[in-house]
């Protein structure tokens, strides 16, 4: 039996993952060689089944009868990411205060923080006539980007972003509101990674949550 083209193979490959998800080279490298996937992914491109949105990167977007094409999510770009080259990607300091109340400062630049080098990726436009953008990995401290769970890490990198004299009552308040279901059960398993007041705070939360 003839083995199917590696573009017929690429293109599975996007459909098992689903649409809306985003790629890289290396996501296919088992299928062919690098130049047999370059050219796949080009052809892809140029069929308009596959939008080239960066260098290197690859979106299957999700096309909607009523409302078009959605554009990619940075997530699914940060996925890629973390895929191609072996490295964690997590919400920055600011951006977990924000998620979990402790602040109500919106991060205006689109960042993340990295176990990995610090770099900034550039994104094409996602409309004819428009600007690209640009993503900002920041290297951070190995420590608590290896917390066990999402919201052990967002409660440290929080209150490490807001800082102990700025944390208060309110913050506090806010804080244990927004705490999920798992949340003391989640916090509990990173409390020997957390500093200190962090730690002191993450017991108090663990005693009070419903």
């Amino acid at each position: 039996m003839k083995r199917p083209s590696v573009e017929k193979l690429v293109l599975a490959r996007m459909e098992e993952r689903g649409r809306g998800s985003v790629f890289t080279p290396k996501d296919f490298c088992d299928l062919g060689g690098r130049s047999a996937v370059a050219v796949a992914l080009h052809r892809l491109v140029k069929k308009e089944v596959v939008r080239n949105i960066g260098n290197g990167f690859y979106h299957y977007p999700v096309v909607d009868p009523v409302y078009g094409e959605y554009t990619f999510s940075t997530e699914a770009v940060m996925k890629a990411v973390e895929r191609r080259d072996g490295v964690r990607i997590r919400e920055t300091h600011a951006r977990a205060a924000n998620i979990t109340g402790i602040s109500t400062q919106v991060p205006m630049r689109i960042a993340y923080q990295t176990d990995g080098r610090s770099r900034t990726i550039r994104m094409k436009p996602t409309s004819p006539g428009g600007r690209g953008y640009e993503i900002v990995l920041r290297r951070t401290s190995r420590r608590y980007m290896q917390a066990r769970t999402e919201v052990g890490y967002l409660v440290i990198q929080g209150l490490r972003d807001h800082g102990r004299k700025h944390f208060g009552k309110e913050e506090y308040a806010e804080l244990l509101r927004r705490l999920p279901p798992t949340g003391k059960e989640d916090l509990k398993k990173d409390l020997d990674i957390a500093p200190v007041w962090i730690a002191d705070v993450m017991r108090r939360l663990i005693a009070e949550a419903p």
